[in-house]
């Protein structure tokens, strides 16, 4: 699937529980980690601030992966599909194709 664009949908956050960052619910008073989503490494932080902030292209948010951890190109693009995969199954994201 080729997507054109991927926006965050309204009502999810980043939190640190129990020394992990997950994706919370807002409002969510069990304080749990959105369903197949337990929790997040650096790059997925770095990915989430990233949509927060408008960035809504794979391709710009491969690029702001491999700038930032020093990556080719492809291995920018696997953590990046990676965890746009993560997010459209919780669905989390409205995507464009």
């Amino acid at each position: 699937m080729k997507i054109k664009t991927i926006t965050l949908k309204k009502g999810f956050s980043v939190k640190e529980l129990g020394g992990e960052f997950c994706i919370v619910k807002d409002g969510d008073s069990n304080n749990g980690a959105v369903n197949g989503l337990p929790s997040i490494n650096e790059t997925g932080i770095f990915l989430w601030d990233r949509l927060m902030r408008g960035v809504t292209t794979p391709e710009a948010l491969t690029e702001a992966v491999a700038v930032k951890n020093n990556l080719d190109r492809e291995e920018a693009e696997a953590d990046v599909g990676e965890f746009l995969a993560k997010l459209i199954n919780g669905n989390l994201v409205d995507i464009e194709n």
